[in-house]
């Protein structure tokens, strides 16, 4: 039977977003590339039609926008971008590495580390697999890092520590998600967390602690650029519809 006037199975549909997650996306890279003006309130009905969709999945990109901090309430209604103070972001960074090099050094009654090898060597075998076909960039990728952070102390023996480091990560996840849309950062992400992590494996805390420092003030240091980078476009940005 002849069935070339047959219309073809549409295989790429398996492969598209749906239209909630392409509307977070795009709000999510507007906010983050600072494309979105300083204050300016953000209007479902405008959103929707600047994205081609309709308002259902604007509106709930929006709230997951405002649960994940990247948006906060605006005095007239709906939403606007949330910009961080810088002095408080590089307090909450500073406690945070304060928090993470005490876990990493954190010995047993006996003086020994009171890491725990398993958890470790399950982090690196995490890690490890990441090597294969990371992202060249991609800001959800804050969310592995922070819980590769929160393990690594979670592995020192002291649960309440974590808890205090996976607080404060969220609280600057909206700065944090910054360092990953920069090209070049999530490989040398894993490359550092793997070398932190069979540092700790080998014994060798001091240079494991050394190396977290490194990290942690070099992902700051990106962090700050991108932020204000993002700022300055906000500064510049028309009001346009919103």
């Amino acid at each position: 039977m002849d069935t070339s006037s047959d219309t073809p199975p549409d295989t790429d549909s398996y492969a598209r977003p749906s239209t909630s997650s392409y509307a977070y996306d795009q709000l999510k890279s507007l906010v983050l590339n600072g494309d979105v003006p300083l204050g300016v309130r953000l209007k479902e009905e405008h959103l929707a039609e600047r994205l081609g969709v309709s308002r259902t999945p604007v509106r709930e990109a929006l709230l997951r926008l405002f649960a994940e901090g990247f948006l906060t309430r605006h005095q007239e209604g709906g939403y606007r971008v949330v910009t961080p103070s810088s002095q408080a972001m590089a307090n909450l960074y500073e406690v945070r590495r304060a928090l993470e090099l005490f876990a990493i050094r954190r010995t047993g009654p006996d003086g020994a580390p009171a890491h725990d090898i398993a958890a470790l060597h399950a982090i690196r075998d995490e890690w490890q697999r990441l090597t294969v076909d990371a992202p060249p960039t991609d800001p959800e990728f804050v969310i592995l890092d922070e819980e590769f952070h929160a393990g690594l102390v979670e592995a020192s023996g002291n649960l309440e520590l974590a808890e205090e480091v996976r607080r404060i990560n969220q609280r600057i996840r909206p700065v944090r998600s910054h360092d990953f849309v920069t090209p070049g950062r999530i490989t040398a992400t894993i490359e550092q967390h793997l070398a932190i992590v069979e540092r700790m494996l080998d014994g060798r805390t001091d240079e494991a602690a050394e190396r977290l420092d490194q990290h942690i003030r070099e992902s700051q240091a990106v962090v700050e650029a991108a932020s204000t980078r993002a700022l300055e476009n906000m500064l510049r940005a028309g009001e346009g519809s919103w």
